[in-house]
């Protein structure tokens, strides 16, 4: 199959690679239909994220079709239309139960104490291959995927994996309430997120402050 590959700072490739197979009754192999690049995989391009291995697939947003499940995932099944989180986590540890998934203790190979564990990232995440690419292995499936309703296509879906969650988060974390004064301050795709959010949770009036003029009119 291919892949966006990093071998090294500046020298991204599409390369065949071999594809991916079941090693653990939790795992899953999804066929990948929608990919998209974040702002985190350009610091592995331009080296401002230490730490990459060389042969690592890129890529933490994806959407996609099962194609084959482990003996343990029994909550998905071969043609169920998912998104896949960026982060991956066990579903079972403390963390996870508390639904802190991206504190999981079991994901990482690398330890309880390295971090969070995500696709396509440097060592000290997995380091785990990412998802654009045609096929993707996906760990711990049965918490690792969100199945998907047919009305929602792969265009709204791949927002879901990555980045309408980190915008949401923002303005969950700033606690908006209906009627607050909000601003949002870098209106990139983030940012944009972030305001929707603020809309969502029923901000009276947003700020949005960006230094590039073609992003502001996008309010």
């Amino acid at each position: 199959m291919q892949a966006v590959v990093w071998h090294g700072v500046g020298d991204i490739r599409l390369d065949d690679v071999p594809e991916p197979q079941i090693n653990r009754p939790t795992d899953a192999i999804v066929r990948i239909t929608s990919s998209a690049i974040c702002g985190t995989d350009l610091h592995f391009i331009r080296g401002t994220v230490s730490n990459m291995v060389e042969g690592t697939i890129l890529g933490h947003e994806g959407v996609g079709i099962v194609e084959k499940v482990g003996s343990s995932v029994r909550n998905f099944k071969e043609g169920d239309r998912v998104v896949i989180p960026s982060t991956i986590a066990c579903g079972y540890c403390s963390y996870c139960r508390a639904s802190y998934y991206a504190q999981c203790d079991n994901a990482n190979p690398n330890g309880r104490d390295a971090g969070t564990a995500f696709y396509g990232g440097p060592k000290d995440t997995g380091p785990f291959n990412g998802l654009q690419c045609e096929n993707a292995l996906v760990p711990f499936a049965s918490v690792g995927m969100v199945k998907l309703p047919d009305e929602v296509n792969d265009e709204k879906a791949i927002m879901l994996s990555d980045i309408f969650p980190t915008g949401y988060f923002g303005a969950d974390m700033a606690r908006i309430k209906p009627g607050h004064t909000v601003a949002i301050f870098g209106c990139g795709p983030v940012g944009q997120f972030a305001i929707a959010s603020a809309k969502l949770r029923g901000a009276g009036r947003i700020y949005a402050v960006d230094s590039v003029d073609s992003r502001l009119p996008l309010e």
